[in-house]
């Protein structure tokens, strides 16, 4: 992005490049330059494990440069399109159509008008069509491949499956292409690939037989800015041995694969050793169903729970839950608990396949409310297939039941939080064949719930109506959908997964200008004899095993999982008769030494800290460059991380939820340069204070430096408390520099200077201690000295605001640099640095 348009959009850490771990070329020394689109924002692609993988694995070939680029929020698209800039990657702000390849996630079916609004911005053709030799060639994959035909006017090729082998296939063959036309026709002849303007073809989905060997991103991007999933991830298992009828992923993503319990603490212990995480997540489509999870989730414990590092079991049933497993989460820190239903009552959850008795998921909440948790998360789904009144009773009778339960057993405030969304038919799964219930049956079944979970200490939330339909529209939908999607973006549409963005005015409308019933699309039932839009693609799963499924759904019966007894889904996960299933190994090592790099170790044992044993150490920063768009809240977690990275032994707070000791001085506005930040920790008494400061330095993202450290006393006041003057640098624009020393004299003469904030008038002027012209720079600047004066304050946008009477958007564009802020401690103004 470019620097002029951060200090005016909303969130502009989602635009710097500054990450640990983050990968930057020099893309004239490379062969093929790849950027992957992620059609959503920065906070929600960095948490995508997906997009993670495929970074690490094009970046570790020496040919090949990957950078990234997130949708745009709609701030930044208009400043885009009126200053006819095209969208840049992150990495190089480099335009998207100057690269080879865009790689574009297919994640979700809301999120297909940002794709193409992200390939407009970056002057590509959005007709696949329309692109020549001098265009990027655009390559989706993701779940949402497995019906590609909605998007095939607009995606040059689908790649369908796991692509940790095929990248490489990708990239050689664009390499030894001569033209855009040639390396299609390659690619469609690749296993996994397909290419609509050539027609369509049968495709098999592609998978990656050994998850053991597979490639795994060691050192993972941290990101600036809080992501929605913050925290180290390992994927410990790919496919689901369970069968849940409605689910695409569990059919998708077959067959059933483990990493082992040691494979998983090595690059567990990569993770948390370069990124600083206090939280570990292992994913799975179902975590308890790993072979081994007893073992791993001990070993897991023992070795990081001295360092206060929490375990997040994002995905467990209630079937695999164990007493042993609740003690070892509940032991460092309570993350939450979500339990998933899904049907109200035992018999729909036999049509869905997903057995589970009342007493079952009763004995499971007790367990849970009994170890220390008073919030349960609840997810149920209706519309289901041959769903009555019944199944929502039944709903209401566990929430209510699980409620009692909870205040009974925790005899504490239990807060239940139950989620429910609307059935989406998905392609390649045994309710395929049904059509989704009526927008207004949907209506009507939610406020069904609505009136019989309206008590104290339960909170319902139903997912939009209109969002499920047009989810199910495009799940099951055809190339007729094309044009839909093209009128809906030139009608505005964008983020329609984003409640304060959706508009269903726009997409009813653009379905009419296309003759289209979204209605229908979205409730249409095929027959089992029926030739499906997405019959092309073989996820390897048989359509005769759907069609199995689909007729026990009808009857209520229940298919065992794989491990128990194989269904003969046709993926052929068997080797000589055995499921390839992890099987349990030796008992891994409980400790942990330090890594080859130097790290902290997160194994070692560590004493508790008592307020006697501590050192305080004061350090003073900076914040320049694009790092001064990270917020405060940011920033603090930014120095744990940092701390962590670098081996600096923090001392952490007693208590439920312990955290670090540390402390930072007055939050500095975001966008404002600083050379005199200051924080305090405490640490270890033993510390190596020149080291420390040298390894925390070595840690920290660009921009951020310490400048100088050293030890005060405990009881010194605090930098929140003591700090109450700061000097600023405010370079003055090009438009104000001629009448700057006059607006300076008048501006200082008035009484009283008026700025409304938050709706409320408040006068700043007490707090404007000076405020002088310098010589020292060319443009010209002032030095800005404010004071908090009797609980006034004032930041330094807006006195910029006041003294050019402008409005704040234009006042951010000013370059601020806070130079120095002064402490004072028994009526002196002191330098922070220097008390004792």
């Amino acid at each position: 992005m470019l620097e002029e348009f951060l200090p005016i959009v909303t969130k502009p850490a989602r635009y710097i490049n500054s990450e640990v771990n983050c990968v930057h070329k020099d893309l004239s020394t490379v062969k093929t330059k790849v950027c992957l689109l992620f059609p959503d924002t920065y906070e929600v692609g960095m948490s995508h494990l997906g997009i993670r993988i495929l970074y690490h694995i094009l970046n570790n070939r020496q040919d090949t440069a990957c950078e990234r680029v997130f949708s745009p929020w709609t701030d930044y698209e208009e400043l885009l399109r009126a200053s006819g800039r095209p969208l840049t990657s992150l990495e190089s702000n480099v335009p998207l159509s100057e690269f080879d390849i865009i790689g574009v996630t297919l994640q979700y079916e809301l999120s297909f008008t940002n794709i193409l609004t992200a390939l407009e911005l970056g002057r590509i053709p959005v007709r696949s069509s329309d692109r020549k030799n001098g265009h990027p060639v655009v390559i989706a994959g993701g779940p949402c491949t497995v019906n590609p035909e909605p998007l095939s006017d607009f995606i040059d090729a689908f790649f369908i499956g796991e692509a940790e082998d095929a990248l490489h296939e990708m990239i050689d063959l664009k390499q030894s292409a001569w033209d855009r036309s040639q390396f299609l026709e390659s690619l469609s002849r690749c296993e996994g690939f397909t290419v609509p303007l050539l027609g369509k073809q049968m495709v098999r989905r592609r998978t990656v037989g050994d998850l053991e060997t597979a490639a795994y991103p060691d050192k993972p991007i941290l990101p600036l800015m809080k992501p929605v999933h913050d925290r180290a991830t390992v994927e410990i298992a790919r496919g689901c041995i369970r069968g849940c009828r409605y689910c695409q992923a569990g059919i998708i993503y077959r067959p059933y694969r483990e990493r082992s319990v040691e494979t998983i603490q090595g690059l567990l212990q990569e993770s948390l050793s370069c990124t600083g995480y206090d939280e570990l997540s292992l994913a799975s489509l179902s975590v308890g169903d790993y072979s081994d999870i007893q073992r791993l989730v001990s070993a897991l414990f023992r070795r990081y729970g001295d360092d206060r590092v929490s375990i997040s079991l994002p995905s467990l049933r209630v079937g695999t839950l164990t007493k042993e497993m609740i003690t070892a989460i509940a032991g460092v820190r309570k993350t939450g608990f979500t339990l998933a239903p899904e049907a109200g009552t035992e018999r729909l959850r036999h049509v869905i396949n997903k057995p589970l008795s009342e007493a079952e998921l009763m004995e499971a909440a007790e367990f849970i409310f009994s170890s220390g948790w008073h919030v349960l998360k609840l997810y149920f789904m209706i519309g289901l297939p041959t769903e009555t009144e019944d199944d929502l009773d039944g709903i209401i009778r566990i929430a209510r039941n699980l409620f009692a339960l909870g205040k009974r057993v925790s005899k504490r405030h239990v807060q239940l939080n139950i989620s429910i969304s609307t059935f989406v038919p998905k392609a390649h799964t045994p309710f395929q064949w049904f059509g989704q219930i009526a927008p207004s049956v949907i209506r009507e079944k939610q406020s069904y719930l609505e009136k019989g979970l309206k008590r104290r200490g339960i909170a319902l939330k139903t997912h939009s109506r209109e969002m499920s339909v047009l989810e199910a529209a495009f799940a099951r939908g055809d190339r007729n959908l094309g044009p839909v999607l093209e009128k809906a973006v030139s009608l505005g549409c964008r983020f329609d997964g984003w409640t304060e963005c959706f508009d269903f005015s726009k997409w009813s409308e653009a379905f009419s200008a296309c003759g289209i019933d979204y209605a229908e699309y979205a409730g249409r039932s095929y027959r089992q004899e029926d030739e499906l839009p997405w019959d092309f693609v073989h996820t390897g799963v048989t359509k005769e095993f759907l069609q199995r499924e689909y007729r026990r759904a009808l009857s209520g019966e229940v298919t065992d999982n794989c491990r128990e007894d194989c269904a003969g889904c046709g993926i052929g996960c068997t080797d000589g008769g055995t499921p390839l299933f992890g099987k349990p190994g030796t008992e891994a090592a409980d400790t942990m030494t330090k890594n080859e790099a130097g790290v902290r170790s997160f194994g070692a044992e560590r004493k508790q800290e008592g307020q006697d044993l501590t050192t305080r150490i004061r350090m003073r920063y900076t914040k320049k460059g694009r790092i001064r768009f990270l917020s405060h809240l940011d920033l603090m977690t930014l120095f744990h991380r940092a701390a962590a990275r670098a081996g600096i032994p923090l001392a952490f707070s007693r208590g439920f939820n312990p955290h670090p000791r540390t402390s930072f001085g007055p939050a500095l506005s975001v966008g404002v340069e600083s050379e005199a930040e200051y924080l305090d920790m405490e640490t270890d008494p033993f510390i190596d204070l020149s080291k420390a400061t040298r390894d925390m330095n070595s840690t920290l993202p660009r921009g951020i430096e310490v400048l100088e450290a050293r030890i005060i006393p405990r009881n010194a006041p605090s930098l929140s408390k003591s700090i109450a003057k700061f000097i600023y640098r405010v370079l003055i624009l090009p438009p104000y520099t001629d009448t700057i020393q006059e607006r300076i004299e008048s501006f200082m003469a008035l009484s009283s200077v008026t700025v409304v904030k938050k709706g409320k008038e408040r006068d700043i002027k007490p707090a404007i201690e000076s405020l002088a012209l310098t010589d020292e720079t060319d443009p010209p600047a002032i030095e800005l000295c404010l004071q908090e004066m009797n609980g006034i304050t004032a930041r330094p946008v807006e006195v910029i605001e006041a003294l050019f009477n402008i409005e704040r958007a234009e006042a951010s564009l000013f370059r601020i640099m806070r130079t120095a802020v002064q402490a004072n401690v028994g009526g002196r103004w002191i330098d922070p640095m220097a008390m004792q």
